[in-house]
């Protein structure tokens, strides 16, 4: 039983000759020209992402601990004149608690 053409050399060998011929034909800057484009990739950055880009720097300058106040604690901690207000921090963490059950 035979499973392929005996042709099937000459087409393949036909078609190595056509492209050759074309490249040989082809002018040496145009071939140049498309290998330029080829590697030339460019990125669009939209305008929102633009901004987020912007907001995420600035977020980033900004420091996580306030040294500032954390040295005032510190210090009102130390010489015993730091005011702890129960009442003040039950009603934040109520408040706190009935808008996270309203947000959800």
């Amino acid at each position: 039983m035979q499973i392929t053409d005996k042709n099937q050399t000459v087409s393949v060998d036909a078609y190595v000759s056509q492209v050759q011929a074309k490249q040989k034909a082809e002018p040496v800057a145009e071939r140049a020209g498309r290998q330029q484009g080829i590697n030339a990739d460019t990125v669009v950055i939209s305008d929102a992402a633009r901004r987020i880009q912007e907001a995420q720097k600035q977020l980033q300058a900004i420091p996580d601990v306030r040294i500032d106040k954390v040295a005032e604690l510190r210090a009102q901690i130390e010489n015993g004149s730091y005011a702890i207000k129960p009442d003040a921090i039950a009603g934040r963490m109520i408040r706190e608690s009935l808008l996270n059950d309203l947000l959800k």
